[in-house]
């Protein structure tokens, strides 16, 4: 695994946390006592690495790989984070 710097790390758990309230968000409509979401990436997982010029390699943070888009991943949360809720309901 990579090193990242602090700073790295801070950024990609503060846009791991925006995601997290906004699929909160969404599944406190139906479930309002829901007060956190299942998110099975690490906060690792939401870094990608892009080469461009002048031919290197860069660190970004973004949407875990496998996601089309940050909609997608909030739906795959909110679903998981639904599901978990389900099974765990008296």
């Amino acid at each position: 695994m990579p090193k990242y710097s602090e700073q790295d790390l801070k950024l990609a758990a503060e846009f791991r946390e925006e995601i997290h309230r906004e699929a909160l968000a969404i599944v406190r409509k139906t479930r309002p006592s829901v007060t956190e979401v299942i998110d099975h990436h690490p906060v690792e997982d939401y870094f990608q690495e892009h080469w461009d010029y002048p031919g290197m390699w860069y660190t970004v943070v973004a949407v875990p790989y496998g996601y089309k888009s940050r909609k997608a991943l909030v739906d795959r949360i909110r679903t998981a984070s639904s599901k978990k809720r389900q099974m765990t309901a008296p």
